[in-house]
């Protein structure tokens, strides 16, 4: 792993007074004959010095090259299904390594040395299984610390960005919603402007039904969902307000069985599909626009003849994006549009949880 990071040199140096003082040790515990020579006083201080100097020496070597060889190691040989075995192989290889150390130092002693130092080739091998066992520790520590903080940083980045996501999607929804509402009392204020000027009486009515409506818009804007039954009820209201306008130039059909149903939708998405449909298409006494509104498996569809006025204006489509946007925020699914030669069908997933 290239992340791992060792300390300094400075901070190394205790291990080598560790392989030190264990090189000893052992040495006394496993060869009489070398614990004699160094108890019994039979060495000149000069001798005792040279000694301890020269482990000393040969436990920082063997610590510096076993950290290093642990460090390449670790870096790169890389076990990830089978972390175990990986750390058994490894400790068999940096093994192997300081032992082919361990000989070599001995070969050179021999080859420059005439006189035989059967005492230092054999701590030379105790002092490399030594460094083996306490660098494999000190390096295998600094690898898993490693390896849990960059477990830790990982889930501190990906709570982050679903923090962020989370915070985006809640904003984007919020701008969404708030399209619903100018959009809607444009509309309105349209139709409201005409019933002043033919008949102040109905305009008057019409202006109080109207404030129903518009009082559950400016509730729901904070609600990413709302019941059916909720919606129809307002859909009620929102159809009396059609019918007041445009009287039998358009018949609109609610199947009953939808004020019964369970499930969930975005607030204010049947009223934009029925003002869109008035809105872009010729209606007329004599030809009225016909709209269903019926529940077809797990879906609201709102279908109605298809009849695009001739000299329409240029459409923002801002009704439609609205709702196809609320729906790819809050849940997997998405409105079905059908497009027939007579007939345009929106068709609304129900939502069965609330997200």
């Amino acid at each position: 792993m290239s992340g791992i990071k060792y300390d300094n040199i400075q901070n190394r140096l205790p291990l080598t007074g560790i392989v030190f003082f264990l090189a000893y040790f052992l040495s006394m515990l496993t060869d009489r004959n070398y614990a004699a020579l160094l108890l019994g006083g039979r060495l000149s201080l000069a001798s005792y010095v040279a000694d301890i100097a020269g482990t000393l020496l040969t436990s920082f070597v063997f610590v510096e090259l076993s950290i290093f060889y642990s460090r390449w190691l670790f870096r790169y040989i890389s076990f990830t299904g089978k972390p175990h075995c990986g750390l058994f192989v490894k400790a068999l290889l940096l093994l192997l390594m300081n032992n082919l150390m361990a000989w070599c130092f001995s070969t050179l002693g021999i080859i420059l040395c005439e006189e035989s130092h059967s005492f230092f080739y054999q701590g030379l091998y105790t002092i490399s299984v030594i460094a083996t066992f306490i660098s494999y520790l000190y390096t295998g520590a600094h690898y898993m610390e490693s390896v849990i903080q960059a477990e830790q940083q990982r889930k501190e980045l990906e709570i982050r960005l679903l923090k962020e996501k989370e915070h985006a999607a809640q904003m984007q929804l919020e701008v969404l919603k708030s399209q619903i509402d100018p959009h809607f009392m444009f509309n309105n204020f349209s139709i409201l402007s005409e019933l002043i000027m033919e008949n102040p009486m109905a305009a008057d009515k019409f202006l109080e039904h109207l404030s129903n409506v518009y009082r559950y818009v400016v509730q729901n804007l904070k609600r990413n969902t709302v019941s059916i039954q909720e919606e129809i009820t307002f859909l009620r209201s929102y159809i009396y307000l059609i019918k007041m306008r445009y009287e039998d130039a358009v018949c609109i059909a609610l199947d009953e069985t939808l004020s019964r149903s369970e499930g969930l939708i975005p607030p204010v998405c049947l009223q934009l599909l029925v003002e869109n449909a008035i809105k872009h298409n010729q209606l007329s006494a004599v030809q009225p626009l016909k709209i269903y509104i019926y529940r077809e498996k797990n879906y609201i569809a709102v279908e109605n003849d298809l009849r695009p006025i001739a000299s329409e204006f240029a459409s923002t489509g801002i009704g439609l994006q609205n709702i196809v946007g609320r729906y790819f925020l809050l849940c997997e699914e998405k409105p079905l549009i059908e497009k027939q030669e007579n007939i345009y069908c929106v068709k609304l997933p129900i939502i069965h949880e609330t997200p």
